[in-house]
């Protein structure tokens, strides 16, 4: 093409230069809104996610803790209570001859305590009567 054809399509040229920059800045706008949105979207997760954390410490390193756990003593009777140890956030306990409704009262009470279960043994003994060895710590 020469130089007398090109100044005949001179305002077609610009015209499409135009809408070329136009697609471009478009398609650049698109993408900078989309990584905008995903940056906000995974900001705000993490924010759920230390919020979560936060609550779950406050809710995991209660000091009372250690003393609702001294509960598990007297849920049965003295006789029952094989051995009872706490010390150093871990505590172990061993039941010995308890019955279906005592079992139920101390399964009950380790599930609404906010501690991690590392060892839960429960034997039947008898008719109606089981052994539990239990080992936790928070």
């Amino acid at each position: 093409m020469s130089l007398i054809h090109l100044k005949r399509f001179k305002s077609e040229l610009i015209l499409l230069l135009a809408l070329g920059a136009m697609v471009v800045a478009y398609g650049y706008k698109y993408r900078a809104h989309m990584e905008v949105t995903q940056e906000k979207q995974r900001i705000q997760q993490e924010i759920k996610e230390i919020s979560e954390v936060s609550e779950l410490k406050q809710l995991w390193g209660n000091k009372k803790i250690g003393k609702e756990l001294n509960g598990f003593k007297t849920i049965v009777s003295k006789e029952k209570v094989k051995s009872f140890e706490k010390r150093s956030r871990k505590m172990r306990a061993v039941y010995r001859d308890v019955s279906v409704k005592e079992l139920n009262k101390i399964v009950k009470k380790l599930f609404k305590t906010p501690v991690q279960i590392t060892n839960l043994s429960i034997e039947k003994q008898g008719k109606e009567r089981y052994n539990m060895e239990l080992t936790c710590k928070w």
